[in-house]
């Protein structure tokens, strides 16, 4: 039996660039979308020996806006990968509301897609704009009319907070019509992720000049503990740090990173783990295009991580998660005992309380404090 890997695909393209946004994305770069899909396709075909070992179990279109380009090009990529396919694969795309269409989303359930995860960030259109979002919350409802005529039954929302504009109010009023929404749509899988301020994005440019400010650290906080009563009362429960889903709607790409399995990343800026080796593709989408097509390394990054390195990868990406880190399965994995390594380190976090036993002690997860202090708990790994 063909053990499981998952895919992703990065697809680089935007309409404009969001204010907070530090990923590897292009705006005005339409003539190239071809000729990167051509050389995406060839580098999924250089990998097929690769993938034919594998059965894939999940594949995530990222970006970028991979909304936003036409949607024969996903269908492209799609075809080249079925036949590696597993048959329960979850098949993912994210999309931005205003590029989200009924034609797109038909096309997208024909080719295979059966999760979209829609980037709603908020629900009000004055702290969108004050983003460089280009939807507004008119838009993001089409948008999920058009997933419920299209067949789409597990639907991702992303949030963001603090956002500028942003009140205690205005967030509890956010999630509250979130959780109304999804009584009546298949709104399965809730990200909500805490505002990162990149250097020279133009969100960092706006809040150092003063022409923005954000919420207190008290305020912050009594919306990350809101957000949590909230959307756990809403039975969507928590299972990983910035992610709630309703039982069985857990995203199985997310996890794959979370539980230190393998995938293989496609595109620019796309990353990689196999066989213990982390890659990463570069992120100049001429250098990647002309790289593909003409046999040359498109590699800016490979780490190959010794057992201590991944023992310790293994034990920060796994306390992401709710459940933490299951003692048994890190010795059948590294074939050790979890103490043997990091007693010190571990009898520090019990002693401190930022970790304790959970499911009658077969894991290790952190406390409530752990989490709003987790950097200072992965530091003892790292």
């Amino acid at each position: 039996m063909n053990e499981e890997i998952a895919v992703y695909i990065h697809i680089p393209f935007c309409q404009s660039k969001c204010y907070y946004c530090d990923f590897t994305s292009y705006v005005n770069c339409d003539l190239k979308i071809e000729e990167y899909i051509d050389a995406l396709i060839l580098e999924i075909l250089q990998n097929s020996e690769i993938l034919s070992t594998r059965k894939i179990k999940s594949i995530y279109f990222g970006g970028g806006t991979p909304s936003y380009i036409d949607p024969k090009y996903i269908e492209r990529i799609l075809d080249v990968l079925r036949m590696f396919l597993s048959e329960d694969a979850e098949i993912t795309i994210e999309a931005n509301p205003n590029s989200l269409t009924f034609k797109k989303v038909e096309i997208y359930k024909r080719s295979g897609i059966n999760r979209i995860s829609i980037g709603l960030q908020s629900t009000y259109d004055e702290i969108l704009k004050s983003i460089g979002r280009k939807h507004t919350y008119s838009d993001f409802l089409k948008a999920l009319e058009d997933c419920k005529n299209g067949g789409i039954k597990n639907i991702s929302l992303d949030l963001i907070y603090p956002l500028p504009y942003l009140t205690l109010d205005k967030f509890s009023a956010t999630l509250d019509k979130v959780i109304n929404l999804s009584k009546n749509y298949d709104i399965k899988h809730i990200s909500i992720y805490n505002l990162e301020i990149h250097e020279n994005t133009k969100l960092e440019f706006l809040l150092k000049e003063g022409f923005y400010n954000l919420v207190s650290e008290d305020e912050e906080y009594e919306m990350k503990c809101m957000l949590e009563d909230k959307l756990q009362n809403a039975f969507f429960y928590k299972y990983e740090i910035s992610n709630f889903a309703k039982k069985g709607y857990e995203s199985k790409h997310n996890l794959t990173y979370w539980n230190q399995q393998e995938y293989l990343g496609f595109g620019v800026a796309a990353a990689s783990f196999f066989c213990g080796t982390r890659y990463k593709n570069t992120n100049n989408i001429d250098e990647y295009i002309n790289g593909i097509n003409n046999g040359n390394n498109i590699l800016i990054e490979k780490e190959e991580l010794n057992k201590l390195d991944l023992e310790k990868e293994y034990i920060i990406l796994n306390l992401r998660l709710i459940d933490g880190i299951n003692i048994s399965k890190f010795r059948q994995k590294f074939n050790t005992d979890l103490f043997d390594i990091f007693k010190e380190e571990l009898t520090y976090l019990f002693k401190t309380k930022l970790i304790e036993y959970k499911n009658n002690k077969q894991n290790i997860a952190l406390t409530k404090r752990g989490m709003e202090v987790a950097n200072l708990v992965w530091e003892k790994f790292i």
